[in-house]
């Protein structure tokens, strides 16, 4: 059986070049004055490398796309500490699964070269992973509401035997409780 021959990827030579020259190709990039062609008669006149401009502007296009998604995540991360702030009721665990979740999946969707590469053990360990935290998540969540009904039912139990001297009140505060274990249900 013979072995598939993998296509280099088309900006494989970039990812050759020395970190220093790599540093300045990337400072060129960010330069609007600079031009392929001129960071393509860069490497050729001062550093003697042979780079086509294809290869540079896939580069170019994998760094931007990249710097993007890094600046998309950290605004929403941004957005979600803002809206978490104080506000108790907004659950902080879970709105740091949903950002890992997403950053997990635009890693999964946007590197289908090395997604592919991962050995198909490393790819089952992070989705055990991924679900052990989903599951530690939703039995926390369920260990604090039973300790919410405990505590409900024993501040009821406490209350009732006070009210039980009050029969008038006994009514009201039977309707608030049930009210309260309803919105508590809902949660």
């Amino acid at each position: 059986m013979t072995e598939k021959v993998r296509k280099p990827r088309s900006d494989s030579k970039m990812y050759q070049l020395p970190k220093d020259v790599l540093d300045q190709v990337n400072a060129f990039l960010l330069d609007e004055n600079m031009k392929y062609s001129d960071i393509q008669h860069w490497l050729e006149t001062e550093h003697n490398m042979r780079i086509s401009i294809s290869s540079i502007s896939n580069y170019a296009v994998k760094i931007y796309q990249a710097a993007q998604r890094v600046s998309d995540d950290l605004e929403r991360t941004k957005f979600l500490v803002e809206y978490i702030g104080d506000k108790s009721e907004v659950d902080a665990g879970r709105a740091t699964m949903a950002i890992l979740r997403s950053g997990l999946l635009q890693k999964i969707a946007t590197a289908e070269e090395e997604f592919n590469e991962m050995p198909v053990e490393k790819a089952g360990r992070l989705l055990v992973e991924l679900n052990r935290a989903e599951i530690a998540r939703q039995r926390l969540e369920l260990d604090y509401k039973k300790k919410m009904q405990l505590a409900f039912e024993g501040f009821e139990s406490n209350i009732m035997k006070e009210i039980r001297k009050h029969p008038e009140l006994k009514a009201k505060f039977e309707s608030a409780f049930q009210e309260l274990k309803d919105k508590m249900q809902e949660d």
